[in-house]
């Protein structure tokens, strides 16, 4: 894929949740967490909606909706662990074309995704801004 690049936040489902939101914070060229497990397969993405949750219950006690989501909060509360606010992983291949990229993104409101080998390995990610900045030309048009 060559809008990928290499440059990727990598924790581990057991590195404490302040521990991931200050690998994001002192990268600040990726909002997306990458889940490796002991074989450096991806395991599962932690985006800045799960960032920003945690933070909302953490430092206000509260949650949009929160008649609807009170286990959530209660889960969030207690959360210590990336693997606690983790989501599924999602990613594309390096062989995959442009447009699975963003059909992931524009399906589940991403603005990067993971970009894997054929092990499931994490090797890059590719975002939204390497995209646009690929099609800058045909958008003169």
């Amino acid at each position: 894929m060559d809008l990928m690049t290499r440059k990727f936040i990598e924790v581990g489902e057991g590195d404490r949740i302040y521990e991931v939101v200050t690998k994001i914070v002192n990268e600040r060229g990726a909002m997306l967490a990458c889940i490796i497990d002991k074989q450096e397969r991806l395991k599962g993405i932690i985006t800045p909606r799960e960032i920003l949750r945690a933070v909302e219950v953490r430092e206000f006690g509260t949650l949009r909706h929160p008649f609807f989501e009170g286990p959530r909060i209660l889960h969030l509360l207690t959360s210590k662990y990336a693997r606690d606010i983790m989501s599924p992983p999602v990613s594309v291949k390096s062989s995959d074309k442009i447009e699975k990229a963003i059909d992931i993104m524009l399906d589940g409101g991403f603005y990067e995704i993971p970009v894997v080998d054929e092990e499931g390995k994490v090797i890059g990610e590719i975002n939204y801004f390497g995209i646009i900045q690929g099609s800058v030309e045909s958008l003169k048009e």
